[in-house]
């Protein structure tokens, strides 16, 4: 029997795949969590997880660099917004199944 449906792309599978495997560390999944209220800077992000400052900002860069996080500066401090409003939609999705109110 021939399968109707229509196939997904393997270059979107591929990119589904690296955007979750992005996502799937502790520390980046609760900075990502915390930013769906908001933008954050660095310090409050610290305060928030509890995190070493060289591990979260060895983490904001990665995420940076994958498209997941942006910034912009506010007079003396940098924050931190998620990039895409399309992941904020995935990671609230993962917020309400792990972490209902």
């Amino acid at each position: 029997m021939i399968n109707s449906m229509k196939q997904i792309p393997k270059e979107n599978v591929q990119a589904a795949s690296e955007g979750l495997k992005a996502i799937a560390h502790e520390l980046r999944l609760s900075v990502l969590c915390l930013l769906l209220d908001g933008p954050m800077t660095v310090s409050a992000l610290l305060e928030a997880t509890g995190a070493e400052q060289t591990n979260l900002s060895k983490h904001l860069s990665k995420m940076r660099m994958m498209g997941l996080l942006e910034t912009e500066k506010q007079g003396n401090f940098i924050q931190y917004r998620i990039a895409n409003q399309n992941w904020g939609d995935v990671i609230h999705a993962l917020k309400k199944i792990y972490c209902p109110d």
